[in-house]
């Protein structure tokens, strides 16, 4: 994956932490959801977390800003910034969008 790139999500819902650290923290506990229950989820995480974590919808496009492992950081088409975790297995749900 690279930096500036367009990449399209297919077939889960990805959480979008709002920073590195509480994403570093869920990912003992969470991974990308194939659940239509992302809602509930989100909104667990976030009363949870303390903060607002929301998710990329399966389909949707985001662009990678910055990548640090297991961990890139992306801009979603809804114009939110956050982090989301990415493990090696995830990576074939992701593709690069030729423009």
């Amino acid at each position: 994956m690279n930096i500036g790139k367009l990449y399209k999500n297919n077939g889960r819902f990805w959480f979008l932490y709002p920073s590195k650290d509480i994403a570093v923290t869920a990912a003992t506990a969470t991974r990308p959801a194939a659940t239509t229950y992302a809602d509930d989820v989100a909104a667990y995480l976030s009363k949870h977390f303390k903060c607002n974590v929301s998710y990329i919808k399966p389909n949707s496009v985001f662009c990678l800003l910055e990548k640090d492992g297991e961990f890139i950081k992306v801009l979603s088409t809804n114009g939110e910034v956050g982090w989301i975790i990415l493990d090696d297995w995830c990576k074939n749900y992701i593709e690069e969008v030729k423009v």
